[in-house]
């Protein structure tokens, strides 16, 4: 097999190259899978989809893969960001963007790998954009001469991902910070809840995957040269201000939060204002009405004739008591 081969990607086999030592590259379909994968004189990248059955049969019976490893690349349920070391390389399990992103927290996939000196061999459910952007890397001319440079590249590629999420999110904040301003308290409540749910995920995902990913830099492997060893590091830091940017925004979020909530009460406090001096001008014109309104004639446990002025008198002493009795109830107490 030499020059270039072109198959369009199934839904079994998503991309595969092998690029071989002389610089020349292979696309790979299924079927070429088991002419390359014993091959060393290069670096073969194989990126599998997970929902295909015939995929998920191949990484557990026709990989050659430790059984541990495809227990990781196959499990759909754990999705927590991992990278475990073996004898020949890595398996981990990443956390990257949907391809069709739309700020919504349930769109962050999974990425699972496993690497060693001569392959990488990927897998996901979803696509995703981090590994589309190697793969277009690789169609535009990009040449690898070590799996540890490729991951290099890939590790780059999920930091700049998750940096471009945290930019988008920072310009929502900033029109949720206008919406605030501009009083429309329904809205940015809304909005607002919906940012803060995907900045704590943000969060959860990036912080453990820059611990993960800092194991790849002191890999110790013979196949790791220094210059990939340092390539690495310096991909992996990447996340470093990832981080910061998402636990700024993180900071921002919660103080907008605060400033809607001091926003709404001190709406309601002007709406209560307003209703309490409403009462206190009808309060006066309520009560002359309502003594002016009154039959005191025949009420009970007055004495006295129909007509008797000392009915009236006997009920306004009730309300000045009742009134006394009150301010003795709702006095301030020390």
């Amino acid at each position: 097999m030499s020059g270039t081969v072109t198959v369009p990607s199934g839904t079994d086999l998503i991309c595969g190259y092998f690029l071989a030592g002389d610089g020349q590259m292979v696309r790979l379909s299924f079927d070429d899978i088991a002419t390359v994968q014993e091959r060393t004189d290069g670096v073969l990248w194989l990126h599998f989809n997970l929902v295909s059955v015939r995929a998920r049969h191949w990484l557990e019976r026709q990989s050659g893969l430790d059984p541990f490893v495809s227990e990781i690349l196959l499990d759909a349920h754990d999705d927590r960001t991992r990278l475990e070391k073996l004898d020949d390389g890595f398996v981990a399990v990443l956390s990257d963007m949907h391809y069709d992103f739309k700020f919504e927290p349930s769109d962050i996939g999974t990425l699972r790998l496993f690497m060693d000196g001569r392959r990488i061999v990927s897998c996901r459910r979803h696509p995703l954009k981090a590994v589309d952007r190697l793969r277009k890397a690789l169609n535009d001319g990009a040449r690898y001469a070590t799996t540890s440079e490729m991951m290099a590249d890939l590790v780059g590629h999920l930091a700049e991902t998750l940096s471009d999420v945290a930019a988008s999110v920072e310009k929502d904040v900033d029109t949720v910070e206008d919406i605030i301003l501009a009083e429309r308290f329904l809205q940015a409540r809304k909005r607002l809840g919906q940012i803060r749910q995907l900045i704590v995920k943000l969060r959860r995902h990036v912080s453990p995957q820059r611990q993960a990913l800092a194991r790849l830099g002191n890999s110790g492997f013979d196949w790791v040269s220094d210059d990939d060893d340092t390539y690495l590091r310096h991909a992996t830091e990447k996340f470093a201000g990832v981080l910061y940017d998402v636990e700024a925004l993180q900071d921002r979020a919660k103080v907008l939060q605060d400033e809607l909530l001091a926003r709404v009460a001190d709406q309601q406090n002007h709406s209560l204002h307003v209703l309490a001096v409403v009462t206190v001008i009808f309060t006066p014109m309520t009560l002359i009405s309502g003594i002016f309104g009154m039959n005191v004639a025949g009420v009970p446990g007055v004495a006295g004739t129909e007509g008797d002025h000392v009915a009236f008198w006997w009920v306004m002493l009730l309300i000045v008591l009742s009134g006394a009795l009150m301010l003795f109830f709702l006095r301030p107490r020390r």
